[in-house]
């Protein structure tokens, strides 16, 4: 992506990554969708489909490039496909080909079942971001490592805790610092199946930061 001497030594600002091409967002869509029926991604959410609905707000937030982290979607959703190298091996596994892909600067990872994530929560998760250090959303002083953005200089190690069967989020939280960033319920708020989409759909504008 960008020559790692480009990449700042200091805390930097979101919009300053961005500008460099240091920060990219990956969304995944290799899970499976059980309770939903069909796969998440592709699902329509109004005039997008739900992943859509993710790749905008990251779109929006000014993020380039965006693109689809496995699934077989990437010509419905409009963005390239980093395809999963693990299959079943979990969300560490997909974050992890992410990293790797990047190579330096910050990926931000997001699931692509967040109807109502909006650019601002994006840019508020993405407003400081410091070497070494993941940035991670937390909801009522919890962290939901879900959504975060993680440092390319984590690869390795995250590469090491999927050899060794770590698979969720969690245990990302344990591979080197991260900063909480404070975000609103809605932000994280999954559709996990069709009424619970709908509902989210109809929901009012979601809260100002």
């Amino acid at each position: 992506m960008v020559d790692p001497d480009s990449v700042m030594s200091i805390g930097t600002q979101g919009a300053d990554c961005i500008a460099s091409g240091t920060l990219a967002a990956g969304v995944l869509c290799g899970g499976m969708s059980r309770r939903f029926g069909i796969d998440k991604a592709i699902a329509p959410a109004g005039r997008l489909l739900l992943g859509q609905r993710v790749i905008t707000a990251c779109r929006d937030a000014g993020i380039d490039p965006v693109v689809a982290l496995g699934g077989s979607f990437g010509r419905q959703l409009g963005v390239p496909v980093i395809a999963d190298t693990d299959p079943g091996a979990g969300p560490l596994a997909a974050v992890s080909g992410a990293l790797r892909w990047a190579g330096v600067g910050w990926v931000l990872v997001a699931p692509c079942d967040l109807p109502l994530l909006t650019a601002e929560h994006v840019r508020a998760l993405t407003a400081e971001l410091h070497p070494d250090r993941a940035a991670v959303a937390c909801v009522a002083d919890r962290p939901q490592p879900s959504l975060a953005v993680w440092p390319a200089s984590w690869a390795r190690r995250m590469r090491t805790a999927v050899g060794d069967g770590q698979r969720s989020f969690r245990a990302a939280l344990e591979l080197g610092d991260w900063d909480p960033v404070p975000l609103p319920i809605e932000a994280l708020e999954d559709a996990d199946d069709p009424v619970t989409l709908e509902r989210l759909l109809q929901r009012s504008e979601p809260t100002v930061l």
